[in-house]
């Protein structure tokens, strides 16, 4: 069996690719605020291995014992291979620098960066014992290397999450059993995200109207859709670790 562990999967690509792979019997461990309770109910029918745990990953200093607890739920489990699925993220505050809260600031760095720096560091620390598959997969962002007024902290913190990717690819390139990791862009997806992109004001974000064009154009990809082109690639030789990708051109 493989183990999954996936942030922000309450909805959206994260709820998806966690339901995909309880109706494949995958072994899944969700983190995100908010109970996903169909996918709760589907796994319990279906007697998958399966955890959730409401957690809010702004509380970065409880991310350890939290991973510390979620290895030890799964240690009699016999693995196939072990992944680490970071998806939970927030797009506010949108607007421009100087007009922003600085406490909504904080919390989006915290849990676009800050947070998946830990359990990454968490999971490297935790998995080192295991011969088994290990993979990571950083959900990005075309933002991350194109700038965009109004998002700046989330170009930023997505900018520094490749970077993460690439750096520790490099690491872990002298491991016996290495951990694979890579960044991948799911390009644009009709989710929460994209809903508060498109209620906001062009004041704050010059670019809103592109966005609700492609939605009223029909231009915007489904979670699930995404959801079934990315869990092939977790544990796959490809893309190459420390690598970003957008998944529209995989």
């Amino acid at each position: 069996m493989n183990i999954y562990i996936i942030t922000g999967t309450s909805s959206g690509i994260g709820g998806a690719i966690a339901r995909h792979l309880v109706d494949a019997r995958e072994g899944v461990i969700t983190i995100s605020r908010r109970e996903n309770i169909p996918l709760s109910r589907i796994a319990k029918t279906n007697s998958s291995f399966f955890r959730h745990y409401a957690f809010d990953l702004t509380q970065t200093g409880k991310i350890p014992e939290l991973m510390e607890y979620i290895f030890t739920s799964f240690k009699e489990v016999k693995l196939n291979g072990i992944a680490l699925v970071n998806n939970a993220g927030t797009i506010d505050p949108i607007g421009p620098s100087g007009k922003l809260d600085v406490s909504g600031i904080e919390a989006h760095l915290k849990t676009n960066l800050v947070a998946p720096a830990i359990l990454i560091n968490e999971f490297i620390r935790l998995s080192r014992p295991l011969k088994v598959s290990k993979s990571i997969l950083n959900i990005s962002s075309g933002a991350a290397h194109k700038p965009y007024a109004g998002w700046s902290n989330y170009c930023a913190s997505k900018a520094g999450l490749d970077m993460l990717t690439q750096s520790i690819a490099m690491e872990q390139s002298a491991e016996e059993y290495p951990v694979r990791i890579i960044s991948l862009a799911p390009g644009i997806v009709e989710t929460s995200m994209q809903q508060k992109i498109r209620a906001t004001s062009a004041e704050q974000f010059p670019m809103q109207k592109k966005f609700a064009d492609l939605y009223k154009n029909q231009g915007l990809s489904q979670p699930d859709t995404v959801a079934s082109g990315i869990i092939p690639i977790i544990f796959s030789d490809k893309p190459e670790s420390g690598t970003f990708s957008d998944l529209r051109y995989l």
